[in-house]
């Protein structure tokens, strides 16, 4: 799991649902950001497939619901 890849997403989460990044963790979820639902979860995959070059399988968008998962996956699509 590369560093800069947690930082990045961790930004982008931080961004996307308007909260401090000191906020975000690892285990950050929609059980932990109230602003995180399912709108807002559409624009946090545009904004991550946008800034990191890649596509999530739509089939994969519903599971990716903590940095953890999201790093994890971004970081299986090589980038």
């Amino acid at each position: 799991m590369a560093e800069q890849t947690v930082d990045t997403v961790r930004q982008v989460v931080a961004d996307t649902f308007g909260i401090d990044l000191d906020d975000v963790t690892m285990e950050t979820s929609p059980e932990t950001v109230e602003a995180w639902e399912s709108m807002s979860h559409l624009n946090l995959v545009m904004s991550l497939e946008s800034r990191f070059g890649v596509s999530f399988d739509p089939d994969d968008i519903p599971e990716l619901v903590t940095v953890d998962a999201i790093v994890a996956k971004i970081d299986s699509l090589g980038s």
